[in-house]
């Protein structure tokens, strides 16, 4: 019993980490036979909620013994109409609670849901927080298989697939200076293959918790990250030794560091984008998945692009909040051709409409200050993929004229 009481308190510290606040101690309503559950509140995560548009009936969240069985999973619920359970963005429910058939999210060896909702809850809470003045800086992230066995680096991998990025949370030792937005890299060490096997983006700032190794009886810090790219050193050529030597010549920096989290120097993080993006255009899986992610229906990650680049083979840097103002300022109907989603396909399409840079990437020299009202535009699907047809890529007026001109005809 006293491994699931840690399972218990693990969990209480994820939630507070993300804003929930510990209530109190309960016995499940109607349920005497099972495990006293854990009773949260989230004030801010409810007034986003209602913001958003969303009547909320239960305000709180409990994390509980999912059936009456002593070694059942232990997961998160809330009310069956909680918004938790509509927002197609956050990761979907994968148990149940017996008691009353209601959807819950648990962790399991491979299917760490629990952990990538609360993930997402911080992301969803902190999305229009971000200010168009940020800088944003480039970290260096550790991981050594020796000493640490990412057990589900294939399903976030598939994940990331299959979504276009993948959320986890990662290590950054005695690091504090990492802030939301900031660039991150993460290096392999240890074994060979050694060197950078993926990219994202830090979703939070670094908060502490139960260290990796349990060994050690003590607390490291962590940050929560949207991963863009991650390569399977088994079968992916990584950015390894002889790329460093390209970009860092005079190895001004320190690649395989012992201590995660340390910053990556202003004179190199040029080259090491254009070099790391010249590795994963060579790799037909990874590419594949980019191209995929320009044609989402996402936006950026921070309101400023990077250095020169095709504008086919840019992971562009995806913000829920750059796509709001830009949403909330023109619509969701194409910009173009007028179509809405949510008029032809009722509930299924509402809030789906692909978010278009008017400004293509491939012709600015050096890392620019976007304004989501007039560098986003949402257009639909077709009406994109003609955009992007030729390179450069035609303008939206170019767009308009040639389908007015064949319309015509």
């Amino acid at each position: 019993m006293s491994d699931r009481n840690q399972i218990f308190e693990n969990l209480k510290l994820k939630l507070q980490n993300v804003g929930f606040k510990f209530l109190k101690n309960q016995q499940p309503f109607l349920q005497n036979r099972r495990e006293q559950e854990l009773v949260f509140e989230h004030p801010q995560l409810i007034t986003k909620f209602e913001r958003s548009g969303f009547s909320i009936k239960s305000k709180k969240f409990y994390i509980k013994p999912l059936s009456d069985d002593e070694n059942c999973e232990i997961g998160l619920v809330t009310g069956k109409t909680s918004p938790l359970y509509k927002i197609k963005d956050l990761i979907a429910p994968n148990a149940n609670d017996t008691f009353d058939n209601n959807l819950a999210w648990t962790n399991r060896e491979n299917e760490k849901a629990l952990d990538r909702l609360l993930i997402q809850i911080s992301e969803y809470i902190n999305a229009q927080e971000l200010d168009f003045g940020t800088q944003y800086n480039t970290y260096l992230l550790t991981w050594n298989p020796t000493k640490w066995d990412w057990k589900d680096l294939k399903n976030q991998i598939e994940y990331l697939n299959q979504r276009g990025s993948a959320d986890d949370r990662w290590s950054c030792g005695n690091s504090k200076s990492i802030s939301k937005g900031d660039r991150i890299f993460l290096t392999r060490l240890g074994n060979e293959p050694k060197g950078i096997i993926a990219s994202g983006y830090a979703l939070t700032s670094p908060y502490p918790d139960i260290h990796w190794d349990e060994k050690k009886e003590k607390t490291t810090n962590y940050i929560n990250i949207e991963f863009d790219v991650i390569l399977d050193p088994e079968f992916d050529q990584i950015f390894g030794i002889e790329f460093i030597e390209k970009i860092d010549p005079n190895k001004i920096q320190h690649w395989f560091p012992q201590q995660s989290g340390i910053s990556i120097n202003t004179e190199i993080v040029d080259n090491l984008e254009a070099s790391w993006l010249e590795l994963i255009s060579k790799n037909n899986r990874v590419i594949k998945n980019i191209l995929m992610n320009n044609f989402s229906n996402d936006s950026n990650k921070s309101y400023f692009e990077g250095k020169s680049k095709e504008v086919l083979l840019t992971q562009y840097e995806r913000n829920p909040a750059a796509r709001k103002k830009s949403l909330e300022y023109h619509g969701f109907s194409c910009k173009i051709c007028g179509f809405n989603f949510e008029q032809h396909f009722g509930e299924v399409g509402r809030g789906f409409i692909h978010v278009h840079h008017i400004n293509p990437i491939s012709t600015i020299a050096q890392k620019y200050q976007i304004n989501p009202i007039e560098d986003l535009i949402p257009v639909c699907p077709n009406c994109h993929a003609m955009i992007h047809s030729k390179i450069p890529a035609y303008s939206i007026t170019e767009i308009k004229n040639i389908r007015q001109i064949n319309e015509k005809e």
